[in-house]
């Protein structure tokens, strides 16, 4: 199997060198187009200017194969460590091209399996977990309510105070989710960026809102940095028309946010931009900023990225919110862990119901499920790249 950039920055073209693969496309498979041993394209909708920043799959795992014997921190001097973190990038690479091969039938086994050994390779080279910490077992999270009859959103997952997902937080240096404290999949989907393209029916919770920096501006002895926030669900500005603490309400939930205000000369003034699509908004606000007024615009760029969640790039920013008493942002590694996870479990021991689900012609959900596995191929790879070298240069 060979995972290539043929037809352009969003089109993945997947090629299936097995015997199965004239089979697998004579089937009928929906993924399955062209010739019999080509297995699938995998392609975005809309082509964004994220999507061009991004790098190609090609090259984020060429950048996780030289971490094999690149890797710096701790995996790089300690024999046992280094085993575990190269076995895992091994076992996660091969677990990410079963998931290519795949169905939506079984691919979040393969590639939840594959995320789950990512975060091993994260463990063994963080330098913020000491003696045996950094050997993760179980998942660390668990199933509490996996009924599919009223929706895929209202299925729960509940992490747990011990094993993996726990501790690749502590080895990222991230706030864990809470333990014990139920989560639907509903919640845990608008966590994810990529999902606002092709939404869950019935999710719903807090979203995940791109942080946009506009440049600073002076008010008196103040300095202010211009942030653009997307997307902001339509019921918020329906709230704060009628109830002028909504949008405080809301933005509370993001820590990133703190100390924000309204147009700085019009405290009052709410900030509102069209988008277009009719359920969902771009709200301006401002945060205030240490700079001097003689500062730069790009310093005050830089400024405010520190505050956001950057997620696949240095200016791929984000507002992630808290969850429940977390005490601070979600980190979107743990809640794609959480989400596969959930996936995962429904495939593995509900399949009748999970065949349901994935059902193109008949299910709701299907297209959003579709969505996120197929994003979910070339995310959990870069996701973890990046999480192993900041972890490693700790």
């Amino acid at each position: 199997m060979k995972i290539e950039k043929e037809l352009g920055w969003t089109d993945l073209q997947l090629l299936d060198t097995s015997p199965a693969a004239g089979q697998r496309c004579s089937a009928g498979r929906p993924w399955c187009v062209g010739a019999p041993r080509r297995t699938g394209i995998l392609r975005s909708p809309v082509v964004t200017y994220r999507d061009l920043a991004m790098p190609p799959a090609k090259e984020v795992w060429r950048d996780l194969r030289g971490l094999r014997v690149g890797v710096s921190g701790p995996a790089s001097v300690e024999p046992e460590r280094r085993a575990v973190f190269v076995a895992a990038l091994e076992q996660a690479e091969q677990f990410t091209e079963a998931a290519v091969n795949a169905g939506p039938a079984t691919r979040p086994v393969q590639i939840f399996y594959a995320l789950s050994q990512f975060g091993r390779a994260i463990a063994a080279a963080s330098s913020l977990l000491g003696k045996d910490e950094w050997r993760l077992k179980g998942h660390g999270i668990g199933t509490r309510n996996i009924d599919t009859s009223n929706g895929l959103a209202l299925v729960e997952v509940t992490p747990t105070l011990k094993g993996s997902l726990a501790g690749v937080a502590r080895a990222m240096g991230v706030k864990p989710l809470e333990a014990q404290v139920p989560l639907r999949l509903g919640d845990l989907w608008r966590l994810i960026p990529e999902t606002q393209r092709v939404p869950l029916p019935g999710a719903g919770g807090l979203p995940v809102m791109h942080f946009s920096p506009g440049g600073l501006i002076q008010r008196g002895d103040e300095i202010w940095s211009r942030i653009s926030l997307y997307p902001v669900p339509r019921e918020v500005r329906i709230q704060a028309e009628s109830d002028s603490r909504a949008v405080d309400e809301f933005l509370a939930n993001y820590p990133s946010l703190e100390g924000w205000s309204h147009t700085p000369d019009v405290p009052d003034t709410v900030l509102w931009h069209e988008r277009g699509n009719g359920t969902e908004e771009e709200l301006e606000i401002f945060l205030p900023s240490a700079l001097t007024v003689s500062a730069r615009s790009e310093s005050g760029r830089v400024e405010a990225l520190q505050r956001a969640t950057l997620y696949r790039g240095p200016s791929d920013a984000y507002a992630f919110p808290t969850l429940g008493s977390m005490g601070g942002p979600v980190h979107p590694l743990l809640a794609w862990w959480a989400a596969l996870f959930g996936l995962s479990i429904l495939a593995r021991y509900e399949p009748e119901a999970w065949a349901e689900i994935v059902d193109i012609d008949g299910s709701p959900a299907a297209n959003a499920v579709e969505h996120l596995l197929d994003e979910a191929i070339t995310v959990v790879p870069h996701m973890a790249l990046l999480a192993i070298l900041d972890a490693a240069g700790r």
